[in-house]
């Protein structure tokens, strides 16, 4: 893995990351799921640590989910929870909108908040970037649009975290104060996801968090053949067929460099997968 991939997980990205993702929890009103790189970070590192002494990999953007009724319109959603999480993290912490949500760029040396301009002046290695992606999860989202000038991408999955309360709660996962009404994405639910954007994905570190993410969650959480029948259970063959032909052993090799593990047990866990 290039020095460049492994820096966008840096320790002092990633703890910066995580203040912010405390600042975002905190103005997000509920309903809300955690999912995405902090989820897994938050259910895999326990495991993680046993096995090999040390924290799993955090992450550098933040994903949050949001309940967003289908039959809402857009003045529904204006006096929704969702309107009140969108505009606090822009008036409250000050994040700039961006295409799925909102972002905020960083200099890398000192932690600095940078507006844009700022960025632009200083070398592309001193600079990284927090997004906030909304998730809602429905697919139904023109009268979000309406609302917000945007069209996030959705995650059905989470409609069960939301109506049947499938995801823990979060407090059991963090230390620092927490809504008890937010949730965590369950573990086969965050495996189904990775498997699916996987495909997609056109940038080179998230494609290789999104490998190590997926197998973290297989290896580390419970027992792995109940973590992989319950992720089955999310999947189609069409989704393991794209996954599988998205892989090749380069990204086995620089996906076991970017957590320090056995490439081997790697490929395993993610082969048994999609046999």
């Amino acid at each position: 893995m290039s020095r460049a991939d492994r820096g966008q997980y840096a320790e002092a990205v990633t703890c910066l990351s995580e203040g912010e993702l405390q600042d975002v929890l905190r103005v997000a009103e509920p309903p809300i799921c955690l999912l995405g790189g902090w989820a897994v970070h938050r259910q895999v590192t326990e495991g993680f640590r046993d096995t090999h002494g040390r924290d799993y990999i955090g992450s550098r953007d933040i994903d949050l989910g949001l309940h967003v009724d289908e039959e809402w319109t857009a003045d529904d959603i204006t006096d929704s929870p969702v309107s009140e999480t969108v505009e606090r993290i822009g008036e409250e912490l000050g994040y700039s909108r961006g295409r799925f949500g909102f972002y905020q760029q960083f200099n890398r040396d000192t932690g600095e908040r940078l507006d844009d301009n700022q960025a632009r002046d200083l070398a592309s290695h001193n600079v990284f970037r927090v997004d906030i992606d909304l998730i809602p999860d429905t697919t139904k989202l023109d009268a979000f649009e309406s609302a917000f000038g945007f069209r996030p991408p959705a995650e059905p999955l989470l409609e069960a975290v939301f109506s049947n309360q499938t995801g823990e709660p979060l407090t059991e996962h963090v230390d620092w104060s927490v809504s008890g009404e937010a949730r965590i994405a369950p573990p086969a639910g965050l495996a189904a996801m990775k498997v699916r954007a996987f495909p997609d994905r056109d940038e080179s570190h998230k494609r290789l968090k999104d490998l190590a993410d997926l197998h973290a969650v297989l290896w580390y959480v419970a027992d792995y053949d109940d973590v992989r029948s319950a992720t089955l259970e999310h999947l189609t063959d069409e989704d393991l067929a794209a996954f599988d032909a998205a892989i090749d052993s380069d990204l086995y090799e620089r996906t076991a460099r970017l957590i320090d593990v056995d490439g081997t047990v790697i490929r395993q866990s993610i082969e048994r997968l999609v046999q």
